[in-house]
C-alpha cells in the first residue's frame, strides 16, 4: 500500500482545544445513547454469523496490510469492533498477533469459538466499550505498540456521537507505533441517499434468507430503515422469523435494532486530524482502487 501517508497535517495545532471536543457531561450522555447497539447484538450475534461468516472480500486487503507493516514477519494488530472474529481468524492463521475488542459479550463468545482452533499466530479478546478504550488501551509499560489497527465493514458507524468517534480514533492512535497504520472501512459519501426511508414503522422489507445447519432451520430476515437526515443517522430495525427446514410454521420471531451515524469523507479527515493522525489516503474498494464517483466503499488508510 505504497503512498498511504496521503495528505499531511500542515501544522502542530492542538486540536483537542477546539470546539470538536465537548464537555465531560456531553461525553457521559453519549454512553446512554449507544447502549442500544450493545443490547441489540445479544440478539443479532447468531444471525450476524449466519449471514456474514463466509464474507471474505475484504480479508485479502487486511492480510496485505499486515504483511507490509509486519516486523520480523509478524504484525501486532488491533481490531476494534471485532465481532465474531470474521477478520481476526485469517489474520491469526497467517501468523500475526491480534487483539480483538468488542462491547458485545455474545459476539465475543462466538469469536472465542471461531478462534479456538485457529493455528498460526496468537490472539486475545477484550470486552470494552468506547468509554473504556483510552484506559484499557493505554500504552503498556513494556512500550508495546501495534503496527496495524482495523475498524472493519461499517463498524465505525456505531459511534453515534463526536465524543465516541474521537475516543475510538484516539485509542487507535495511542496504541499504534509511529508510522503504524489504521484502516477504517466506511460506506461511500452517497450511501445514505440510497437507503430505504419508511415512515411506517410496521413496513418491513425482506432482506435475506439464512440457513442454520446446526438447528436445521431457515431464518427469514426483514428490515425497516428510517433515515434521520438532520442527525446524519439511519435507524435500522430487524425482524427474524425462524422455521424448521421444509416447514411454513414459524418457530420463533426475534426483533432487534440500532442506529448508525454516517460519516462523510472530509468529516472523517477532520476527525483523524483531531485524533493525531499524520496523514491519510482513500481507497474505493477492497482492490485498493482510488475512491471516486460510484466507488462501492470508502476506505481510509491513516498513518500514526
Amino acid at each position: 500500500m505504497a503512498g498511504h501517508a496521503g495528505l499531511q497535517a500542515s501544522n502542530a495545532v492542538d486540536y483537542k482545544g477546539s470546539a470538536l471536543y465537548s464537555s465531560p457531561a456531553a461525553a457521559e450522555a453519549m454512553i446512554i445513547s449507544e447502549q442500544e447497539s450493545f443490547a441489540a447484538y445479544a440478539v443479532l450475534a447468531r444471525y450476524y454469523d449466519l449471514q456474514h461468516a463466509s464474507y471474505t472480500p475484504d480479508v485479502p486487503m487486511y492480510l496485505q496490510a499486515a504483511r507490509q507493516v509486519a516486523r520480523a514477519g509478524v504484525a501486532r494488530i488491533l481490531e476494534l469492533g471485532c465481532g465474531t472474529g470474521r477478520v481476526m481468524a485469517p489474520l491469526v492463521a497467517a501468523g500475526h498477533y491480534v487483539l480483538g475488542v468488542d462491547a458485545s459479550e455474545p459476539m465475543l463468545q462466538r469469536a472465542r469459538q471461531r478462534l479456538a482452533n485457529v493455528a498460526g499466530g496468537r490472539c486475545d479478546l477484550l470486552a470494552a466499550d468506547v468509554t473504556g478504550l483510552r484506559t484499557l488501551l493505554a500504552p503498556g509499560k513494556d512500550g508495546s505498540a501495534f503496527d496495524l489497527a482495523i475498524i472493519a465493514l461499517n463498524t465505525f458507524l456505531h459511534n453515534l456521537s463526536r465524543e465516541s468517534q474521537l475516543a475510538v480514533l484516539g485509542a487507535c492512535h495511542a496504541r499504534l507505533r509511529a508510522g503504524g497504520l489504521l484502516i477504517v472501512d466506511l460506506p461511500p459519501n452517497d450511501e445514505l441517499s440510497y437507503q430505504p426511508d419508511a415512515a411506517d414503522e410496521t413496513a418491513y422489507e425482506f432482506e435475506a434468507r439464512l440457513n442454520d445447519p446446526d438447528r436445521n432451520t431457515i431464518v427469514d430476515k426483514y428490515v425497516h430503515s428510517r433515515v434521520l437526515w438532520a442527525r446524519q443517522e439511519q435507524r435500522l430495525s430487524y425482524r427474524f422469523e425462524e422455521r424448521a427446514a421444509g416447514s411454513n410454521e414459524v418457530l420463533r420471531v426475534e426483533k432487534a435494532g440500532f442506529r448508525l451515524r454516517h460519516v462523510f469523507k472530509h468529516e472523517m479527515e477532520l476527525l483523524l486530524l483531531c485524533a493525531g493522525f499524520a496523514g491519510w489516503d482513500w481507497r474505493g474498494d477492497y482492490d485498493l482502487s482510488a475512491y471516486t464517483e460510484g466507488s462501492p466503499r470508502m476506505i481510509v488508510f491513516a498513518t500514526a
